[in-house]
């Protein structure tokens, strides 16, 4: 079992408050399946994606770091939190026999590369904050139904593990919405 990120800084190291704290299982699968990694392959960088969050949360850190640092922090954070999950999963879905690149398959077999766009660029703390928890949620969604449809023990059990910092990042952002936003 893996203990998650750790962030090196100024020779000292500390595991990352934004993870959720439990162990992270090793990756593994129970036998190469392309059809599986195809699937993970949308949640490494399909639209809603581990992709798409780092991405997305790097830049309202960088955009919200002059207004608010406290939120730009947890931003960043969590973004770090997230590359460790697109790591996971970039090796399982090697182990599952796919090349692991920034694309997915549509239908017809063609591919459909990541794309910037994927990203809530935003306008507001408040606007920011709300689309990156409505972001935790439909990540949530598609790892349940990838689970669901994954007959893979070992995979089924690195996808829970990521859905628990999924819903800790949930928790933190709306711990954040709710302080600085006016939330009804």
């Amino acid at each position: 079992m893996d203990t998650g990120p750790v962030v090196e800084h100024g020779g000292t190291s500390a595991r990352l408050r934004c993870a959720y704290p439990a162990p992270y299982p090793e990756v593994r699968v129970a036998a190469p399946n392309p059809a599986y990694a195809q699937l993970l392959l949308e949640d490494y960088a399909g639209m809603v994606s581990e992709l798409t969050a780092i991405n997305q949360y790097l830049y309202h850190h960088f955009v919200l770091e002059p207004v608010n640092e406290e939120v730009a922090e947890l931003l960043e954070c969590i973004s770090l939190v997230e590359m460790y999950h697109l790591e996971l999963l970039g090796e399982a879905i090697l182990k599952l026999g796919v090349d692991p690149r920034y694309w997915t398959l549509q239908s017809g077999n063609s591919t459909c590369y990541w794309d910037a766009s994927f990203v809530f660029y935003g306008t507001s703390l408040c606007d920011r904050l709300t689309a990156d928890i409505a972001s935790e949620w439909a990540a949530i969604a598609n790892y349940r139904e990838h689970q669901r449809r994954i007959n893979d023990p070992y995979v089924e059990e690195l996808l829970e593990r990521i859905i628990l910092d999924e819903l800790h990042h949930i928790q933190l952002f709306n711990h954040a919405l709710a302080k600085h936003c006016q939330v009804r």
